[in-house]
């Protein structure tokens, strides 16, 4: 059942989201990239005149553009599920890591977190107290790009404001 699930999430778009439950995203992508079929294959049956040299190419790269990108994010839940078999790893470290900042050991926090991040690179909470350590220690650019990496990797929005917040001020 799991082979057949991860078939079909990495080759139909959209079909990852239905199975974790955002059906309203997942319509957004199967429709556009079905209308983008329907008109491409349209296009390639009926060759109606007037229609300029570029639609053909941009409808092709349209269709190829969607089906990689559902593809790469498919297959980096695919993995993470995978990975979520040492979360229990994980969510021991962070709590170690939250306790030592907390303490106020940033450099010891940020050490625990990068081991996290080594069992579960797609963690958010590892992602974002490591940018945010990142952030008091004068490292802006490393802060950016792992709040930016949170951002994207934060399927519930969970840390959307903190990050807005720390991104304002670095």
């Amino acid at each position: 059942m799991g082979i057949a699930r991860n078939v079909f999430s990495v080759l139909v778009p959209g079909g990852g989201k239905i199975h974790r439950r955002k059906y309203l995203s997942a319509a957004v992508v199967l429709v556009l990239w079905t209308a983008a079929l329907d008109a491409y294959i349209l296009l390639k049956t009926l060759r109606p005149a007037g229609v300029p040299l570029y639609v053909e190419p941009a409808l092709l790269t349209a269709l190829v553009a969607t089906f990689a990108a559902n593809l790469v994010n498919e297959l980096l839940h695919i993995e993470r599920e995978r990975r979520n078999i040492s979360t229990g790893r994980v969510d021991e470290l962070y709590a170690k890591a939250l306790a030592a900042y907390v303490a106020g050991e940033d450099h010891s926090a940020d050490d625990l977190l990068r081991s996290a991040l080594q069992l579960d690179e797609l963690n958010a909470d590892c992602l974002f107290l490591r940018g945010q350590i990142a952030a008091q220690l004068g490292r802006k650019r490393r802060a950016r790009r792992l709040l930016r990496k949170c951002n994207d990797f934060d399927e519930n929005g969970k840390w959307k404001h903190e990050i807005d917040s720390v991104v304002g001020q670095l």
